[in-house]
């Protein structure tokens, strides 16, 4: 009872002073973010390439940082830091900097040099509060122009200050501009209605105005939609909305001809420097590039489909200096490079390309979580993606042509001996679920049947079939397996030992694959009327593949037995609505399922019953997963909050809030990060765990607790590694909060305290004798028989090389010592000797604590227990027959306050000796 009044003692003072709520999570910390190669803004943001020796670089522009690509490997060299405040419009590389023009309500460019910032222009525009839209950014001579909806901004290029500002008229809004070779000071603008305007950018003056020509319908005049120069001085190729394109000499305000017109509006064109210049390339909003020959005035070829972004995306086209590569990208979040094999061929081809999902993630999970370090991600691109956290360049994409025999034509489900079918296969739909060799159970098989056995299964939208994967060959197995009921695939999994895959069907069954020959093993359940009524949303096996245990959208969770394919138990949750997902932790026999009732339960698979059950969402969840010590349950709602769970305790111990909601995410098998997909993003964001050096509490947390945290950059920037999170100085905490806890000395007075002083030091009092009769020399030390004859013999009272005393003093003799000097040198050996032969510190604070009238001896007991034991044993022993008394009352006295209880027994013995 008196520690349950303590508790509520304790209580009562946190409830009338809270702690102050947390400004950053206790576990998680933003790291970086990967799969991010090019902006998914539409329309496209252009690259830049800049000639660099033998070779180019190829500079992307992401929302708030650049990346830089070599451009014969397409490996990437630099990432820029720190972020832009606003989203980046344009980059282009000029020499050895990268000039970045970003959303600003001032008109502000950075400078990056190898990817870290060395400057900044002078801003420009100060007088406008909105936000100004960039058009284009240009450099040339001694100038950087910046391109902006309302007129232009000039800066000198070599002092980075504003030369001038140019405010044009509203006879229409800017679309394109360019600067033309060998003119001096000149800028050309297209405005809206197709009308060409070239200014003189030193003296901020209209010198030439090109009439738009006339539509061919005999309708309005054409928007200018792209504006290029070609390899010809003064002659421009212009394109426009309607897919046309027209060939102007500037100079002489004469058209030349033009190209007719094609499907889809241009977004960017180029003309090739190669062979002529007789090749012009021109980008579509729809995906497509056509490739004119302008010496036959005629289409050379159609790039169907060269990049698959969002509708109206385009694509952005540039050849390469002197070669025959085109170099493109579009909103799909890649980079291609073409080559042209020969001058008469029509088609190019891929030769090199570096590329990420073009559609938000739906799935995630790691190769082999204890070991790998590649991620494996599904989207609703349709593609199935490994991304390596080390290494950018060893990311890949699996093919989805199959290695070995080829068939157009999946199995019938009654054919004989398998229901697998050998060939290539497209997969279409999007990746709804990824199985993989766990590799938990510390073999280092299950890594090589994730890599070599084609242990990777994958579960796509409106597919009755699961596709194998080869992680050697990056591409499919060439075989998949059916469903056995004609329903969908809505879940998959991998045995432990990586021999067998399941496939959970839209309809309840459950089909077992042999992954090696392809043939079906096994159908649960056995019988067909125990099967699900409703879709598979689960399948898991455990360790010793005994049990098959599966989840469905009818509430309830089957046991089935792994041999046999009988069902042996099953729990029914009907009445807590659907489960949509499952999760097994191999090595504590832990599954977790979420329901419709936004509950997280999880089951003991040995006993079978429900261990905990974890609430707190207020939304759906879309995912979960366990930690790598199976210690936490992660889990993601459509509130847009990650919570964390501590299993032993069932508390809610961390929350962090993300701008966007959390579809997909996996934790790595070395508990370092997690990897997290959203809902408005193409990329993998990783967070750091706090915790590998550092202690978390398990303390409850409410709703108010929660924080708020930014997504993690391509760039790093702001993010904090493994060892950074552990020791940053807002942790010292013991709860990460700014509140302090102090250690109460005793609980209670009626309950028995031990102290604090280590255990060796009070046993070592407790044996000191034996100690000392053990560490006794057997043999009293002899001087050596043979010693330099520059050392005096062991046991000398002198050194016969020492100068005699009183001869000579710091070179002075002793006779001339005055009186005074000797009588203070006698004086101060007379007092040393007194202090030493007086009492100690110990028989002081004894004696002061007994004569003090409440006989308080706290402050003696406290000067005690810093004494070492041999010097505590020499003080008891010291003793005197009154002091011995006042020493006896000292440890009554403790003992009575119930403290130091094995501190007292020890000082009392030694009393005793």
């Amino acid at each position: 009872m008196t520690l349950n009044k303590h508790r509520r003692k304790i209580a009562d003072s946190v409830a009338q002073n809270p702690p102050a709520p947390p400004t950053h999570s206790r576990i998680l910390a933003p790291f970086r973010a990967i799969g991010h190669v090019t902006s998914t803004s539409v329309p496209p943001v252009p690259f830049s390439i800049l000639p660099l020796g033998k070779t180019f670089q190829l500079t992307t522009a992401l929302s708030n940082a650049i990346q830089t690509y070599d451009v014969r490997r397409l490996n990437l060299v630099f990432v820029s830091s720190p972020p832009t405040p606003g989203t980046i419009r344009r980059a282009v590389a000029h020499r050895d900097v990268v000039y970045v023009a970003f959303e600003d309500p001032l008109v502000r460019v950075w400078v990056f040099k190898r990817g870290r910032k060395v400057a900044e222009l002078a801003v420009a525009g100060e007088g406008r509060k909105k936000i100004t839209e960039w058009r284009d950014l240009v450099i040339f001579g001694d100038w950087v122009v910046g391109v902006l909806d309302w007129g232009m901004v000039v800066w000198r290029r070599e002092t980075r200050e504003v030369y001038t500002e140019i405010e044009m008229d509203n006879r229409g809004r800017i679309t394109a501009a360019v600067h033309p070779s060998t003119y001096l000071n000149k800028m050309v603008i297209a405005r809206m209605g197709g009308v060409l305007e070239i200014w003189n950018v030193k003296t901020s003056k209209k010198i030439y105005t090109i009439l738009p020509p006339v539509a061919s319908t005999g309708e309005e005049p054409l928007e200018i939609t792209s504006l290029v120069q070609t390899p010809v001085i003064s002659v421009f190729a212009i394109g426009f909305s309607t897919g046309e394109v027209h060939l102007h000499n500037i100079q002489t305000d004469n058209p030349l001809f033009t190209l007719g017109g094609s499907a889809g509006d241009i977004v960017a064109a180029t003309s090739s420097t190669d062979s002529g210049g007789n090749m012009l390339a021109v980008g579509h909003g729809d995906g497509d590039i056509t490739l004119w020959n302008l010496k036959k005035r005629r289409i050379a070829a159609i790039m169907r489909n060269a990049h698959d972004g969002p509708l109206g995306g385009g694509v952005i086209v540039e050849w390469l200096a002197g070669q025959s590569v085109l170099v493109t990208s579009g909103s799909d979040n890649s980079i291609k490079e073409w080559i042209f094999d020969s001058p008469h061929t029509t088609l190019p081809r891929v030769l090199r390309s570096r590329s990420g999902h073009s559609k938000p993630i739906t799935s995630l999970t790691f190769l082999n979580p204890s070991t790998s370090h590649f991620l494996l991600s599904g989207s609703h691109d349709s593609s199935f993606r490994a991304h390596s956290m080390r290494n950018d360049a060893q990311s890949f994409v699996f093919s989805e042509k199959a290695r070995g025999k080829r068939s157009n034509k999946p199995p019938r489900s009654g054919e004989k001996g398998t229901n697998w079918a050998n060939g290539g296969f497209s997969a279409p739909n999007p990746v709804t679920c990824i199985a993989t060799v766990t590799g938990e159970d510390g073999a280092g098989n299950a890594e090589n049947a994730a890599r070599d056995l084609a242990g990777i299964i994958t579960g796509h939208r409106d597919s009755e079939s699961g596709r194998l994967w080869s992680f050697e060959n990056k591409s499919l197995r060439g075989r998949w397996a059916r469903t056995t009921d004609g329903g969908f695939v809505w879940s998959v999994a991998v045995s432990s030992c990586g021999t067998f895959c399941f496939v959970g069907s839209s309809n309840g069954g459950i089909a077992m694959y042999n992954i090696q020959s392809g043939i079906k093993r096994r159908q649960f359940p056995e019988p067909v009327s125990a099967a699900h009524t409703k879709a598979v949303t689960g399948i898991v096996v455990d360790s010793l593949n005994r049990v098959v245990i599966s989840t469905s959208l009818d509430g309830e969770v089957k046991f089935w037995d792994f041999n046999t394919g009988i069902i042996v138990h099953e729990i029914h949750w009907s009445n807590s609505g659907a489960i949509t997902k499952a999760k097994l932790h191999r090595h504590s026999d832990l599954l977790a399922v979420c329901c419709d009732d936004l509950c997280i339960r999880v089951v003991d698979i040995e006993t079978r019953k429900t261990v905990r059950e974890l609430r707190g969402a207020q939304g759906r969840i879309n995912d979960f997963c366990f930690s790598n010590d199976g210690r936490w349950i992660i889990g993601a709602s459509t509130d847009s909050i990650v919570r964390i769970w501590d299993l032993p305790t069932g508390h809610l111990i961390d929350g962090i809030r993300t701008k966007s909601i959390v579809t997909a995410m996996a934790f790595s098998g070395t508990g370092e990060f997690l990897a997290t997909a959203h809902v408005d993003s193409v990329g993998i964001n990783l967070w750091t765990n706090r915790t590998l050096f550092k202690h978390v509490p398990t303390r409850h947390l409410d709703e108010k607790d929660i924080v708020d945290m930014t997504a993690p950059l391509a760039s790093g920037e702001g993010g904090v590694g493994v060892i950074e999170a552990a020791l940053s100085p807002q942790d010292d905490g013991e709860d990460g909060s700014t509140r302090t806890y102090t250690t109460l000395d005793q609980l209670s007075s009626n309950m028995l305290t031990m102290s604090l002083v280590p255990r060796t030091r009070w046993q070592t009092l407790l044996n000191l004798d034996v100690i000392k009769q053990r560490n006794r020399p057997k043999e009293p030390p002899k001087a050596p028989e043979r010693a330099p004859f520059f050392l005096p013999p062991l046991g000398a009272k002198s050194d016969s090389f020492a100068p005699a005393a009183g001869k000579m003093i710091s070179g002075t003799n002793s006779a001339q010592l005055t009186d005074s000097q000797t009588l203070e040198a006698e004086r101060s050996r007379v007092l040393r000797m007194s202090r030493d032969s007086g009492e100690s510190t110990f028989t002081k604070l004894l004696r002061e604590a007994a004569d003090r009238n409440n006989g308080d001896y706290t402050v003696f007991l406290d000067h005690l227990k810093t004494l070492s034991p041999s010097t505590a044993d020499l003080e008891i022993r010291s003793l005197q027959v009154n002091e011995l008394a006042q020493f006896v009352q000292a440890m009554t006295q403790r003992l009575k306050s119930r403290r130091d209880y094995e501190l007292v027994q020890t000082w009392r013995g030694g009393a005793q000796g």
